[in-house]
Protein backbone atom coordinates (compact mmCIF):
# COMPACT_ATOMS: atom_id res chain seq x y z
CA UNK A 1 0.00 0.00 0.00
CA UNK A 2 2.78 2.77 0.76
CA UNK A 3 4.38 1.57 -2.32
CA UNK A 4 1.45 2.88 -4.20
CA UNK A 5 1.21 6.21 -2.07
CA UNK A 6 4.70 6.73 -2.71
CA UNK A 7 4.68 6.43 -6.61
CA UNK A 8 1.63 8.00 -6.50
CA UNK A 9 3.62 11.11 -4.97
CA UNK A 10 7.02 10.83 -6.71
CA UNK A 11 4.82 11.08 -10.01
CA UNK A 12 3.03 13.82 -9.17
CA UNK A 13 6.05 15.72 -8.12
CA UNK A 14 7.91 15.15 -10.98
CA UNK A 15 5.10 16.29 -13.09
CA UNK A 16 5.16 19.17 -11.38
CA UNK A 17 7.50 22.29 -11.86
CA UNK A 18 6.76 23.93 -8.27
CA UNK A 19 10.13 23.00 -7.19
CA UNK A 20 12.24 24.09 -9.86
CA UNK A 21 13.25 27.42 -11.35
CA UNK A 22 12.60 29.39 -14.45
CA UNK A 23 15.15 30.99 -16.57
CA UNK A 24 14.85 34.38 -16.63
CA UNK A 25 13.49 36.58 -19.18
CA UNK A 26 16.13 38.29 -21.22
CA UNK A 27 15.27 42.29 -21.67
CA UNK A 28 15.27 43.54 -25.11
CA UNK A 29 17.88 45.90 -26.04
CA UNK A 30 17.04 48.45 -28.31
CA UNK A 31 19.00 49.78 -31.39
CA UNK A 32 20.13 53.25 -31.77
CA UNK A 33 17.39 54.40 -33.90
CA UNK A 34 14.51 52.67 -31.92
CA UNK A 35 15.67 54.89 -28.83
CA UNK A 36 15.63 57.43 -31.01
CA UNK A 37 12.04 56.85 -32.57
CA UNK A 38 10.54 56.41 -29.05
CA UNK A 39 12.15 59.38 -27.68
CA UNK A 40 10.73 61.88 -30.47
CA UNK A 41 7.52 60.18 -30.58
CA UNK A 42 7.43 60.40 -26.83
CA UNK A 43 7.60 64.52 -27.22
CA UNK A 44 4.31 64.72 -28.72
CA UNK A 45 2.88 68.58 -28.18
CA UNK A 46 -0.20 68.26 -27.16
CA UNK A 47 -2.72 71.26 -26.82
CA UNK A 48 -3.92 71.27 -22.94
CA UNK A 49 -5.74 74.64 -23.74
CA UNK A 50 -9.34 73.02 -23.31
CA UNK A 51 -8.34 71.58 -19.55
CA UNK A 52 -9.26 74.36 -16.85
CA UNK A 53 -7.47 73.22 -13.46
CA UNK A 54 -8.15 75.03 -10.22
CA UNK A 55 -7.72 74.60 -6.39
CA UNK A 56 -11.12 73.62 -4.90
CA UNK A 57 -12.53 75.58 -1.95
CA UNK A 58 -12.69 74.57 1.84
CA UNK A 59 -16.65 73.94 1.28
CA UNK A 60 -15.87 71.66 -1.76
CA UNK A 61 -13.19 69.71 0.08
CA UNK A 62 -15.38 69.16 3.23
CA UNK A 63 -18.54 67.85 1.30
CA UNK A 64 -16.32 65.78 -0.40
CA UNK A 65 -15.03 64.55 3.00
CA UNK A 66 -18.02 64.18 4.06
CA UNK A 67 -19.48 61.84 0.89
CA UNK A 68 -15.99 59.93 1.71
CA UNK A 69 -16.88 59.15 4.84
CA UNK A 70 -20.33 58.23 4.12
CA UNK A 71 -19.23 55.44 1.86
CA UNK A 72 -16.47 54.06 4.08
CA UNK A 73 -19.03 53.64 6.69
CA UNK A 74 -21.26 51.87 4.16
CA UNK A 75 -18.26 49.72 3.15
CA UNK A 76 -17.59 49.08 6.50
CA UNK A 77 -21.13 47.84 7.85
CA UNK A 78 -21.41 45.80 4.70
CA UNK A 79 -18.09 44.14 5.50
CA UNK A 80 -19.13 43.58 8.78
CA UNK A 81 -22.15 42.14 7.94
CA UNK A 82 -20.99 39.36 5.49
CA UNK A 83 -18.19 38.53 8.29
CA UNK A 84 -21.26 37.83 10.38
CA UNK A 85 -23.17 35.93 7.70
CA UNK A 86 -20.32 33.91 7.18
CA UNK A 87 -19.19 33.31 11.13
CA UNK A 88 -22.98 32.11 12.36
CA UNK A 89 -22.87 28.67 10.30
CA UNK A 90 -19.65 28.48 12.55
CA UNK A 91 -20.50 29.28 15.21
CA UNK A 92 -23.72 27.12 15.01
CA UNK A 93 -21.35 23.97 13.54
CA UNK A 94 -19.22 24.69 16.71
CA UNK A 95 -22.21 24.75 19.03
CA UNK A 96 -23.42 21.72 17.84
CA UNK A 97 -20.10 19.93 18.22
CA UNK A 98 -19.09 20.53 21.48
CA UNK A 99 -22.85 20.64 23.22
CA UNK A 100 -24.82 18.21 21.47
CA UNK A 101 -25.61 15.01 23.57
Amino acid sequence: MYRLVLTIFLAVLTASSAFTTLPKQQTLALSQQQQLETVIFAKGDDDLSDFESRDMTRKEMEDLNAQNEDIMNMELTAMTGFSLVLSVPILYLCWVAFFSD
